[in-house]
């Protein structure tokens, strides 16, 4: 059974920056090898010092305007998924990761789900997020959920040398 954790940043800070480190670094890896763009340059940091930035932001929303889960099956940390509002009716889902060795067994529908419904808890009626076009696996997920493609949000972190390379979807809650 998954237990889906909300995040103490006090009890999982090195945890969480961990899960983003590895996370980040396997986007530059694949950016790097599908478009030859090195992320690295475009962020101006480490992709370890992008995350140490990046997760105090997504840490920071707290319900009902957002909640950051780590995902853990059995004493194992397995995954990482966020969701954050935009606006009073908009949220975004971030971050959503589940590590290799557990991909294909559910748990990021099992998590997509999760944060779906904590977005309706928060009264979104709109959830948003943004894809590499080469995490065609996460696309799938996304769509099995009833997600479809739409245009660019402002709201994405994406950095915007690599917005093309991107998909990003929407569903009505």
């Amino acid at each position: 059974m998954i237990e889906y954790i909300p995040i103490d940043l006090k009890i999982y800070k090195s945890l969480l920056l961990d899960l983003n480190d590895e996370y980040l670094s396997w986007i530059a890896n694949e950016v790097k090898r599908h478009y030859e763009i090195d992320v690295i340059s475009i962020v101006g940091q480490s992709i370890r010092d992008y995350a140490k930035n990046q997760i105090e932001e997504l840490t920071s929303y707290k319900p009902p305007n957002g909640i950051f889960y780590i995902l853990k099956i059995k004493n194992e940390i397995i995954g990482m998924g966020a969701l954050r509002k935009l606006r009073s009716d908009t949220g975004e889902v971030k971050r959503m990761y589940i590590k290799p060795n557990f991909r294909g067994k559910g748990f990021g529908k099992a998590l997509l789900q999760q944060l779906l419904k904590i977005g309706k808890e928060f009264g979104c009626t709109r959830i948003l997020l943004d894809t590499g076009r080469f995490m065609t696996a996460a696309q799938h997920v996304y769509r099995s959920a009833g997600f479809q493609e739409r245009d660019e949000y402002s709201e994405s972190e994406v950095p915007i040398p690599m917005r093309p390379y991107w998909i990003y979807m929407e569903k009505k809650l």
